[in-house]
């Protein structure tokens, strides 16, 4: 789990008028769609904790599938819910209060837990953070290191920013549990986070269009549906940038069910 607190928070001062009278800008609470970054240095890992944040005055929270999804990229391999799912793995959670500049953000992932610091510049928010004691299964330490790292200890980096809609044609080949399918999709965002996703699959077994529904949460399509009358539970990454596929305005898919790595969907 990740528990994020964010210290002081720079908002510009402004001098307006005329004489010494200053204006001081008050700091916010941040909403919407946002993706947080967090990179470790012990394990070189990357989380990306993916949240539609709600502010209401100096408060900022988000709870459950529909609003926090975790994945983690560590060793070249995909981690859904994250490296670290605990003991709910996917049941994640974001609180968060602002006192002047200063914020406290709690991130929790299944029970796993991350104390940080960062200021705020705009929407975007950076900083560090370290822990120590963790029972994250993934922290195993490091003796060889210098000075050595003992098991239970992390530290690193973070960066959130805001995320653009989660919407597009996809196409590429996926493989699902019937086979191996020529894959198009079409993602919808709502005004209110809410995904429609229309799938047009060809394969062996898999011939037509079928219809999933669920969440764009920051980054994350995820959403679940009917194939050949088989459930079916997708969950996918889009990445703007190319940053981790190699592929800007991709979607990496991944079958929830088994947590697997289905295939890659290109933008159109």
């Amino acid at each position: 789990m990740l528990i994020l607190r964010i210290l002081p928070l720079s908002l510009a001062l402004s001098a307006l008028g005329c004489g010494n009278v200053n204006n001081s800008l008050s700091p916010s609470a941040v909403s919407g769609a946002y993706e947080f970054v967090i990179s470790s240095n012990v394990t070189g890992g990357v989380t990306l904790v993916e949240t539609n944040l709600s502010a209401s005055g100096n408060q900022m929270s988000a709870s459950g599938p529909a609003q926090v999804q975790i994945l983690t990229f560590e060793k070249k391999t995909w981690y859904v819910n994250g490296v670290c799912a605990g003991s709910t793995p996917g049941q994640n959670s974001i609180s968060a209060s602002l006192n002047a500049n200063n914020v406290d953000v709690t991130f929790n992932e299944g029970g796993y837990r991350l104390p940080a610091q960062g200021v705020i510049t705009g929407t975007q928010i950076t900083g560090n953070y370290s822990i120590a004691g963790s029972s994250c299964p993934d922290l195993t330490g490091s003796p060889s290191s210098v000075p050595p790292i003992p098991p239970g200890v992390d530290q690193g980096g973070f960066v959130g920013s805001e995320v653009p809609s989660l919407a597009g044609t996809f196409s590429g080949t996926l493989n699902l549990p019937d086979g191996t399918d020529n894959a198009a999709f079409i993602l919808t965002e709502n005004s209110d986070q809410s995904l429609n996703v229309t799938a047009t699959l060809t394969g062996a077994v898999d011939n037509g269009t079928f219809t999933f529904t669920g969440s764009a949460v920051g980054n994350i399509m995820f959403v679940t549906g009917t194939v050949n009358g088989q459930a079916l539970s997708l969950f996918g990454y889009f990445d703007h940038a190319g940053t981790y596929t190699g592929f800007p305005n991709s979607l990496l898919i991944f079958n929830y069910g088994t947590l697997s790595d289905a295939g890659l969907l290109l933008g159109q």
